[in-house]
C-alpha cells in the first residue's frame, strides 16, 4: 500500500505528463522548453526537472502513459465472451471511437513520438518501459486469436497471429495516417476520412472472416 507521500508524488507526476502531452500536442517534441511544461503543470521548472531530468525522459512518459486506454479496452474486449471475429470487430472499433474521441491529439502526438525517436542515433531513455507496455497489448489478444484458431469465426487457411496483428496494425496506421493528412488533402465530399475508415474496416472483416 501506497504512502500518502507516494500517492501525492504520483498525483505530480500524472500532473506533469498531461500537461506535457498537452504541449507536445499542441507544438510539436522539439520546440517545447521545459519551462512552458511547468507553466502548464502550475509548477516550478525545478519541480519538472526533479521528476524528469531530461525531456526525453518526459516524452517517453508521456507517450507510454498515450498507451493506457488502449491497454484496457484491448483486455476488456479480449475477455467478452463473443467469436474472435465479433471482439476483432469491436478491436478495430474502439481503435476508431477512440481516435474521433480527442479530436485526433492521440494521433498527432504518436506520429511526433515514433518520428522523434526513428531519428535519435541513441534508444531514448526509458523506450523500454514503452516497448514493454505494447508487448502487454498484443499479449491481451491471446484469447482472441487463441480462439480464432478454433471458433471457425476466423479464416484458417492462414495462421490467426500474424493475421490479427496485422490487420489491427494496419488499420490503426491507416485511421491515423488519413486523418492527420486530411487538412492537406483534396478529398470530394464522398471520400472524407471517415468514409475511408469505416470502407478499410470492412475490407479487413471481410478478408479474415471465417
Amino acid at each position: 500500500m501506497q504512502s500518502k507521500r507516494q500517492e501525492n508524488k504520483e498525483v505530480q507526476r500524472r500532473k506533469i505528463i498531461e500537461a506535457a502531452r498537452i504541449c507536445f500536442t499542441e507544438k510539436g517534441l522539439a520546440d517545447v522548453q521545459m519551462k512552458e511544461v511547468a507553466q502548464q503543470a502550475g509548477v516550478g521548472v525545478a519541480t519538472v526537472f526533479r521528476y524528469f531530468p531530461k525531456k526525453d525522459e518526459l516524452i517517453v512518459a508521456v507517450a507510454t502513459r498515450s498507451l493506457d486506454f488502449i491497454e484496457e479496452e484491448f483486455a476488456r474486449i479480449a475477455a467478452l465472451p463473443l467469436s474472435a471475429y465479433e471482439r476483432l470487430d469491436q478491436l478495430l472499433t474502439v481503435l476508431l471511437d477512440n481516435q474521433k474521441a480527442d479530436a485526433y491529439e492521440s494521433g498527432r502526438f504518436r506520429e511526433a513520438f515514433e518520428s522523434y525517436a526513428s531519428f535519435q542515433r541513441e534508444p531514448l531513455p526509458n523506450i523500454d518501459g514503452y516497448l514493454a507496455r505494447q508487448t502487454v497489448i498484443m499479449q491481451n489478444l491471446a484469447p482472441i486469436i487463441e480462439d480464432g484458431q478454433r471458433d471457425g469465426s476466423i479464416r484458417r487457411d492462414m495462421p490467426a497471429k500474424p493475421l490479427i496483428v496485422t490487420i489491427i496494425n494496419s488499420y490503426a496506421t491507416f485511421i491515423n495516417n488519413v486523418a492527420l493528412k486530411s487538412s492537406i488533402s483534396y478529398l470530394d465530399e464522398d471520400i472524407q476520412p471517415e468514409t475511408q475508415q469505416d470502407i478499410l474496416k470492412q475490407i479487413l472483416l471481410s478478408y479474415c472472416r471465417g
